[in-house]
């Protein structure tokens, strides 16, 4: 025995006599007293859709058929639930020594110092790091 089981079948698309063309080479464009612009979907009769599907400028077509953009699917991010953690601050680790901010101050020496110190260097190439 089997089971009666119903199909939904899509439903087919009515041909209508009708083509919807996008323009494919310009920004804006006259045809028959009428202005289009690039990026909108017009219906045309598949007479006149024909026609203008032929035409072309320096070979590159005009018009082109108008295919809608998929839209995707954006997955769910799933969030996790943290609300039972409690935030602290660190503790500082009394083993790990920290250099004295004070300690990193350079002396700069007055004009005498350094004549004292590029005179005993006794190399007269004038390269000296100090």
């Amino acid at each position: 025995m089997a089971l009666k089981t119903e199909r939904a079948e899509a439903p087919a698309k009515p041909n209508d006599g009708t083509t919807i063309l996008e323009l494919a080479l310009y920004k804006i464009y006259t045809w028959g007293a009428n202005t289009y612009e690039q990026g909108k979907p017009y219906r045309f009769k598949n007479a006149d859709a024909m026609q203008l599907m032929s035409e072309q400028d320096l070979g590159r077509p005009v018009w082109k058929i108008y295919r809608p953009v998929k839209v995707r699917e954006v997955q769910k991010v799933e969030v996790m639930d943290a609300t039972s953690v409690t935030a602290s601050l660190p503790v500082e680790d009394p083993t790990v020594l920290r250099p004295d901010p004070k300690a990193k101050r350079i002396d700069v020496g007055s004009d005498d110092e350094i004549q004292d110190i590029l005179k005993n260097v006794g190399d007269d190439s004038g390269d000296v790091t100090v």
